[in-house]
């Protein structure tokens, strides 16, 4: 058993000095020293009945001119599944530490690295036990209940909340060839310390019949139902149901396409996926929901020195919390990241999904993270990356356009818009130095005919130079030089800040 667990622990120093240390405008700024000391560990496991990948560390904070500011906050992120009974009865487990906007329209980030301080600690578990089995060829049942606890702390507009959840589902076998079909049915009960408490819930029931090897019928119905505070008219309940094709002429190309009556009117619902080459996909989806309609647009591609991607997405973000809810997922697929890739697309042979952590290694930033304002808005997100590898050179390209449009009454009308453009390059003059340039720029927009005082426009703009050395195979450090500024359309919101900072990272 022990051998099956792997342990790393690891530490990390810094030491940083900023000159405007809580980024405030031109007259106002205040130099300090900042000493970070940050010790973690990450624990694995891979076993038949048992997978465990836990990665935990404290990250101390000490101001040198200003302790009142000193802090520690924690960071956590683990995943447990376990197999109880064989073939019947399974766990699954998650547990999650971080830190969380308190102001989002401020234009500060998750990043807090000097002294804003403009992030709250954060915690979150769920825990859900479900029975799962394959009826021979018939039928595979699942049958799952889950408990989600939310919890910060440092204020905020945020509401501590407990969520109940329910699902059912049940997928055929290939005893009803050349019939497939599936149920499924899920509700939510959410119940809130300092709001409405909300419940929710959908139903789908679809099936599939081959009438030639790469052609046959769709049948699918459907509902949805929300109860929650506020909501508008925009969101109501919503039942569907349809009749359609799908052609499949080889496994390069898979449309399908559905002619759905609602009791909001009828609509038409779909989606194509098409692989021109091994290296290169296309995908498009669009259907109806309880908001309107939700879309889906994505476009990868690969060479041995390249990879670029294209993600486009527009759906309803649930008013239940969704802090670490991402935009899209990313793949290494031997030596080379394929990215962006849509939630829940299923992991090819020979790749591996990446970490937000690995994302971050990889490109300098993650993928955007909503954050949640117990409000319900359309999410509608553009991500974009590019990476190219020449010799000892990689250059890397992100971008993001993100918006949100508030379906609560008292906010409704209100959009948040995110636009933003990060490029690196980095060079490698010997085997164990990087050198890294890279620089940003983004805009926040707020348009609240609500609230016009909320209304506002920021240009953020950022430009570092990291020089990275390896002195032993589990020993490394860096050399960070940094400048930043915010240009606002509201009175003393504008700040410059410049920094250095050096660490020391140490893998035990």
């Amino acid at each position: 058993m022990a051998g099956d667990w792997k342990w790393s622990p690891r530490l990390s120093l810094e030491e940083r000095y900023s000159d405007n240390v809580f980024l405030r405008p031109k007259g106002l700024e205040h130099s300090d020293w900042i000493t970070e000391i940050s010790p973690g560990i990450a624990v694995r496991r891979e076993g038949r009945k048992l997978k465990v990948d836990v990665d935990y560390s404290l990250q101390g904070v000490i101001y040198a001119n200003d302790s009142d500011r000193s802090r520690a906050r924690s960071n956590l992120n683990g995943q447990a599944q376990a197999e109880l009974l064989q073939d019947w009865f399974y766990l699954d487990a998650s547990a999650r530490a971080s830190q969380q906007l308190v102001d989002y329209v401020s234009g500060h980030g998750l990043g807090d690295a000097v002294g804003i301080q403009n992030t709250r600690q954060t915690y979150g578990y769920s825990l859900s036990p479900y029975l799962k089995h394959r009826f021979g060829s018939d039928a595979t049942v699942e049958l799952r209940v889950g408990r989600d606890e939310y919890r910060s702390t440092g204020g905020g507009a945020l509401s501590d909340s407990s969520t109940n959840r329910y699902r059912f589902s049940a997928v055929s076998g290939n005893n009803f060839h050349p019939l497939s079909w599936n149920l499924s049915y899920d509700r939510r009960e959410t119940d809130y310390t300092s709001r409405i408490d909300t419940d929710s819930e959908q139903a789908s029931a679809s099936g599939r019949l081959q009438i030639r090897r790469e052609f046959g019928l769709i049948g699918q119905a459907g509902m949805q139902k929300g109860n929650f505070q506020g909501a508008t008219n925009r969101i109501r309940d919503f039942s569907y149901y349809g009749l359609g094709v799908y052609y499949t002429p080889g496994r390069r190309f898979f449309g399908e396409l559905v002619y759905n009556f609602s009791d909001q009117g009828d609509f038409v619902s779909g989606s194509v996926t098409l692989q021109p080459t091994l290296r290169t996909t296309l995908k498009a989806s669009s259907t109806q929901r309880n908001f309107g309609r939700s879309y889906s647009l994505s476009a990868n591609h690969r060479t041995r020195k390249s990879s670029w991607g294209l993600v486009y997405q527009e759906t309803l973000s649930s008013y239940d919390q969704i802090e670490y809810e991402n935009l899209f997922d990313a793949w290494l697929c031997g030596t080379t990241p394929v990215f962006p890739v849509p939630l829940g697309t299923p992991v090819p042979s020979g790749c591996t999904k990446l970490s937000d952590t690995a994302l971050q290694t990889l490109f300098g930033s993650t993928a955007f993270k909503p954050v949640t304002l117990d409000k319900a808005y359309v999410s509608k997100g553009l991500t974009g990356l590019f990476s190219y590898q020449l010799r000892r050179a990689n250059v890397r390209l992100s971008l993001f356009d993100t918006r949100r449009e508030y379906l609560e009454t008292g906010v409704v009308g209100r959009e948040d818009r995110r636009i933003g453009l990060q490029a690196a390059l980095s060079v490698r003059p010997g085997e164990r130095t990087t050198v890294t340039l890279s620089s940003g720029i983004s805009r926040l927009e707020v348009d609240d005919p609500v609230t016009p005082a909320n209304d506002r426009e920021d240009d953020l703009w950022n430009i570092g130079l990291t020089l990275t050395r390896r002195f032993q195979p589990d020993v490394s450090g860096s050399l960070e030089l940094r400048h930043q500024q915010r240009d606002s359309s509201l009175s003393n919101q504008d700040y410059t800040e410049n920094a250095v900072a050096a660490r020391l990272n140490i893998r035990f």
